[in-house]
């Protein structure tokens, strides 16, 4: 398949029709315990590596600029696969696992590498959760392939409102480690907060260790690409949840707000004290509000 073809390819069609609920069943039942890698549709043979834990209602994780599937915390994929959820997370081209993208990759690859992960773990239709970049993926599927998309959480996510700004940190600094990235942009921390962020942090690097080009290779995915226009988002029925920090250091709160005023049906959930990555409890509170 080319690529030109391969842009247009959403995979299998589920029903129709938009819930909110994720335990209810709308959007189909998976069974627990897989991992594998699927080669994307796209023609271009990249591998993405993915996993599924939990049973019910399937839900996507879909990583922000850089991210491999470990910026989502264990806590919060717990607490959804505990609530009755069927959890997909999977490491973008370029980050985590996964296979080196090239030279070339645009969001329109990025968002048909998710829909690659849901034909190979079997699913028609999901709930689909965008952190940072992957809100901009959100869209790109919710209006590209709607038969796909139960409904959708922007989390800290990246809006196409040109006038939403960035923040002071959305240009990250190489020369700070792993666990002062995430510091800066999280909040204020408490020793416990910063000696669970340590061990996440720890956990991710044991599983596939870091790749510092991820970041640069998504942004300039991100700056070749036509984004969403934000007249598009109105267009979108699937019902979507928005969640923002009011202390975003990277993504300032206007992108959630530009969300939740042109979305035909969207709720704002604004975290106090939350950064562009969530904090331990914030986790918490984030599963409880799409459960």
């Amino acid at each position: 398949m080319d690529r030109a073809a391969a842009a247009h390819a959403c995979g299998p069609v589920g029903q129709p029709g938009a819930d909110r609920g994720l335990r209810d069943g709308d959007a189909g039942s998976v069974r627990i315990g897989q991992t594998g890698r699927v080669r994307t549709e796209s023609g271009d043979g990249i591998e993405l590596w993915w996993d599924r834990e939990g049973a019910g209602a399937p839900i996507l994780l879909v990583p922000g600029r850089g991210d491999s599937s470990d910026v989502f915390a264990r806590s919060f994929r717990a607490r959804l696969a505990a609530g009755g959820c069927a959890v997909l997370r999977y490491d973008p081209r370029d980050a985590g696992l996964s296979g080196d993208g090239g030279s070339d990759t645009t969001l329109r690859d990025l968002a048909d590498d998710a829909v690659a992960v849901l034909d190979a773990a079997g699913v028609e239709r999901a709930h689909l959760v965008g952190l940072s970049l992957g809100g901009l993926l959100l869209v790109d599927l919710a209006t590209r392939c709607p038969e796909r998309v139960a409904g959708l959480v922007f989390l800290a996510a990246m809006s196409p409102d040109p006038d939403a700004g960035f923040g002071v940190h959305f240009f990250g600094d190489p020369a700070v480690t792993p666990l002062e990235a995430v510091l800066r942009v999280v909040g204020p921390v408490s020793p416990e907060d910063r000696a669970l962020l340590t061990a996440e942090l720890d956990h991710a690097e044991a599983r596939a260790p870091s790749r510092p080009e991820a970041g640069a290779r998504h942004e300039e995915a991100a700056f070749r690409s036509v984004w969403p226009d934000l007249g598009s988002l109105g267009a979108i029925a699937a019902p979507a949840l928005v969640i923002h920090g009011d202390s975003d250091t990277v993504l300032p709160l206007a992108h959630a707000e530009a969300y939740a005023s042109n979305l035909s049906d969207a709720r704002l959930v604004v975290m106090p004290g939350m950064g562009h990555l969530p904090r331990p409890a914030d986790w918490d509170r984030i599963a409880d509000h799409i459960l």
